[in-house]
């Protein structure tokens, strides 16, 4: 007997000190057969991966395995309902998977490690950090969805497959990207998103109604859930040393997110590949793999969002541009019948903006004026800004992605019906997500 104890112990020891590698582990969070991993020396330091929505699960991250293993002990894992894991109607929504990792990590890691999450992956990483911060040692969002508000969201899978349509009609849509385009996009996506304006909490809280309206199926339900998912607040409180990546050609999840982010994350940095889409680490391998091994070895510090630079500032008047972008110091610039156009890195004291569609990213709007911003018949995004000042709208669309807004004055007037989108926005102190209509009578 004495025996058999001491050879099933070296046994188990071996297999432990060998990895778990194509083991199926029984965890408490879904009651799930799950599929993990584990490859590499377990005295190394452990990198834990974290995959998206898709069937393929945790195979996304074969290379990126065969990277790291000589130097990390790797942990991967289907997640429950992919995969290899078991699949059935259970709430496969961020907080339960981020629950479902501690368990992982307590059980198998027993000690701090690098988080890194990929597209859904991303999101549950970032409610894992958010709850268990002392159990990650570095953090990596790459390409992260689910971030922002479910109305932004409608309205970004629209647009881009709106553009990717006129795109594949040999370039049809520069002539007509107009107002009238952008006006069916904002329709589509109302539609979307009032259809979506279904009590969905209720629904993925309850079995029945999984079942009948979502189908039972992981990933619709784990879809619903991400995009239902609120981070508002969350991103702000993680101080974890923190990379993000983000593929510049994104189509899945915005690269506004990464701004976002980055400009909410103390300690972050923002790393954009340029003509890469959502899954960096399979199209463009050599800079995600270069950018991850830097992260893992503290090779660069966090940088902070770039500041506008301290040149002379400049008036800008413009009509019937497309595709055009400012940076600097502009002391005032007028907008009229124009697309796509981009202000980036800049320090603006007043904009006025008619019948064109506007993006202001990374800066910051101060005016010594009443009003800072002016909108009629528009549509103006702010992305990962800070506004000093008003914001007047007239028969317009406003989205605030990520933004700080502080003024003594009520901060957004409508003088007609208008509508205003937040995500993750802090307004006079006020932390804000969602959406609602200004200038109702």
């Amino acid at each position: 007997m004495r025996f058999f104890l001491l050879f099933w112990f070296c046994i188990s020891t071996q297999l432990f000190a060998e990895g778990l590698r194509g083991t199926f582990i029984t965890e408490p969070v879904f009651n799930a057969s799950v599929y993990m991993q584990t490859i590499g020396d377990s005295k190394n330091p452990v990198v834990v991966l974290v995959h998206g929505l898709g069937d393929e699960a945790s195979t996304i991250w074969e290379s990126t395995i065969e990277l790291l293993k000589n130097d990390y002990c790797v942990v991967t894992f289907d997640l429950p309902g992919f995969g290899q894991s078991s699949k059935s109607n259970e709430l496969y929504s961020p907080l339960n998977y981020a629950k479902f990792i501690h368990y992982v990590a307590q059980t198998y890691v027993k000690k701090p490690f690098h988080l890194v999450g990929h597209s859904m992956g991303g999101a549950i990483a970032l409610k894992y950090t958010s709850m268990y911060p002392s159990d990650v040692a570095s953090l990596v969002l790459v390409d992260a969805a689910g971030i922002l508000h479910r109305s932004e969201y409608n309205n970004f899978l629209v647009q881009s497959g709106v553009n990717a349509f006129f795109d594949e009609q040999n370039g049809l849509i520069q002539g007509l990207q107009t107002q009238k385009v952008t006006s069916f996009i904002d329709k589509m996506a109302e539609k979307i998103d009032r259809k979506m304006s279904l009590d969905m909490e209720v629904v993925l809280a309850n079995e029945d109604l999984r079942a009948s309206i979502l189908g039972g199926s992981p990933i619709s339900i784990a879809a619903v859930a991400l995009v239902e998912a609120n981070f508002n607040g969350i991103p702000q409180k993680i101080d974890t040393r923190t990379t993000i990546i983000w593929g510049e050609t994104d189509s899945i999840a915005p690269i506004e997110t990464g701004y976002v982010l980055h400009k909410l994350m103390p300690s972050s940095s923002l790393k954009i590949l340029s003509n890469t889409g959502h899954v960096p680490m399979l199209t463009n391998e050599k800079e995600f793999f270069k950018i991850l091994w830097a992260h893992l070895k503290a090779q660069e510090k966090a940088s902070r969002p770039i500041q506008p630079k301290n040149t002379q500032s400049y008036n800008v008047k413009i009509k019937d541009v497309t595709d055009r972008v400012y940076t600097g110091k502009i002391e005032s610039m007028t907008i009229r019948n124009s697309q796509k156009i981009i202000i980036k890195d800049a320090l603006i004291e007043e904009l006025v903006v008619y019948n064109s569609d506007v993006e202001i990213i990374n800066s910051t709007i101060k005016t010594g004026k009443t009003v800072a911003i002016a909108a009629q018949n528009a549509k103006i995004s702010i992305v990962a800004s800070t506004v000093f000042g008003k914001i007047k709208l007239h028969n317009a669309k406003l989205h605030l992605l990520g933004i700080t807004m502080d003024t003594l004055d009520k901060p957004i007037e409508a003088l007609s019906p208008s509508m205003v989108f937040f995500s993750l926005c802090e307004i006079n102190d006020k932390l804000i997500h969602g959406k609602e209509i200004l200038g109702l009578r």
